[in-house]
């Protein structure tokens, strides 16, 4: 226990270090070493097996082949080929999943030390976004953590009017990212009709035509997917609600301080889907919460005075409580009983 603790706090402390900027190139890439070492370190201390959702990932039905184009697009084909890839080299199942989750770790170890190295982005803002997520992205979710760090990386390009089409890969990633995706259309001129439009047919026809689509295996798959969030808690667990008061401040501090530009498109949809799905399920809700988080730290708009926005800086290292919270809420087990 002693060394996962220690572990832990190296791997914040470095990483607290390492988002700050130096004169020399050289301490900053000291400190990012020290962190990318940590972090393996501490993914070699806590066992794959001890996170909540492993249980359910390990007897999760999806490592099989897609049969068409449907079955493709629905039945999130990437986990699939990166358990097939480990699969090649090893046939133990409990292995396999030893080498997805360290896949999965260092596909989020790479995003953090790529936040890290940005100048235009607050340390605060970077260390709330690890003390949250560092955990819940790199220790637990294996399906959707790519796709949200895809759309963390769209966000922040394209705030700053760059291009990134790789974020129209996330449905083979995580089906539920299609929902997002029509943030791609926000440079239409007459985007919000059109959301309006999407939001409106969409469900009306996934109503029609369901008792139809019920007859296809794929699109069975995904009717399935979405009863069972409906058949979940509806009240939610405390985590749930405390997340929501923490997005609703959040968003409540942005149109204070953003005022006209809380109606940036990413904003708004975020936002509205994360309230949607929160009334229809606490724990579908959760899923939105990165993108939310992602679409108000990221925008290039600084309206905070240096000084504030150093005490910020400096204080950031208090949301060690945060991440270790994170870390024992993560991971049950860990928990002595």
């Amino acid at each position: 226990m002693s060394l996962l603790i220690l572990s832990s706090l190296l791997t914040f402390v470095f990483y607290y270090l390492a988002c700050f900027e130096y004169t020399t190139s050289k301490k900053k890439l000291l400190l990012i070493i020290c962190f990318l070492v940590c972090s393996f370190f501490l993914r070699a201390v806590i066992d794959p097996a001890l996170n909540n959702d492993f249980d359910l990932y390990y007897n999760f039905k999806i490592f099989h082949k897609p049969t068409g184009f449907f079955s493709y697009l629905l039945k999130e084909p990437y986990l699939y080929y990166v358990y097939s890839f480990f699969k090649l080299f090893f046939n133990d199942k409990a292995t396999v999943f030893c080498c997805l989750y360290w896949f999965n770790s260092t596909l989020t170890t790479v995003f953090f030390i790529w936040l890290a190295q940005l100048k235009d982005i607050d340390v605060w803002k970077k260390m709330l976004i690890f003390s949250i997520f560092y955990f819940f992205f790199g220790f637990v979710l294996l399906r959707n953590n790519p796709v949200y760090l895809l759309f963390a990386l769209y966000f922040y390009y394209s705030y700053r009017n760059l291009k990134f089409d790789y974020v129209l890969l996330t449905p083979l990633m995580h089906i539920t990212s299609i929902l997002m995706l029509i943030v791609y259309f926000h440079k239409w001129k007459r985007y919000y009709l059109f959301f309006i439009i999407v939001c409106i047919l969409a469900p009306i026809l996934l109503l029609t035509f369901k008792s139809y689509l019920q007859n296809i295996d794929a699109f069975n798959y995904l009717f399935l997917r979405i009863d069972g969030y409906f058949k979940t808690n509806v009240t939610g667990g405390f985590m749930h609600w405390l997340f929501f008061a923490f997005i609703s401040g959040f968003i409540l501090l942005g149109i204070i301080l953003y005022k006209k530009r809380i109606f940036h498109p990413f904003l708004v949809t975020t936002a509205f889907f994360y309230y949607i799905s929160f009334f229809i399920s606490p724990i579908m809700a959760f899923r939105f919460t990165p993108y939310v988080l992602f679409a108000l730290l990221f925008l290039n708009y600084d309206v905070l005075k240096k000084q504030i926005n150093r005490i910020l800086n400096l204080s950031s290292v208090f949301l060690f409580v945060i991440y270790l919270f994170i870390l024992y809420h993560t991971h049950n087990k860990l928990i002595p009983t």
